[in-house]
């Protein structure tokens, strides 16, 4: 199922993706094809965009913009 960030409030986004493992797909212009999934374990606000802290399985943590184009999300688990 795939979720538009864009759509959700920031208390919504903090309460169901802390904690879980997400995939997160955007087709970006900076970053065609956008495709991660990892663990969320924070989501900050900065500049009026939603940052959304992310622990990948090979160790590296990212960081996720809410102002990727069409940035979605759907929960793994």
């Amino acid at each position: 199922m795939k979720n538009l960030v864009s759509k959700f409030d920031y208390k919504y986004l903090r309460d169901n993706l802390i904690y879980k493992h997400v995939n997160f797909k955007s087709d970006c212009e900076f970053f065609p094809n956008f495709d991660l999934t990892g663990y969320v374990y924070d989501i900050v606000v900065k500049n009026n965009e939603y940052l959304f802290l992310v622990k990948h399985k090979n160790g590296k943590n990212y960081t996720i913009g809410s102002h990727m184009k069409n940035l979605s999300f759907e929960i793994i688990m």
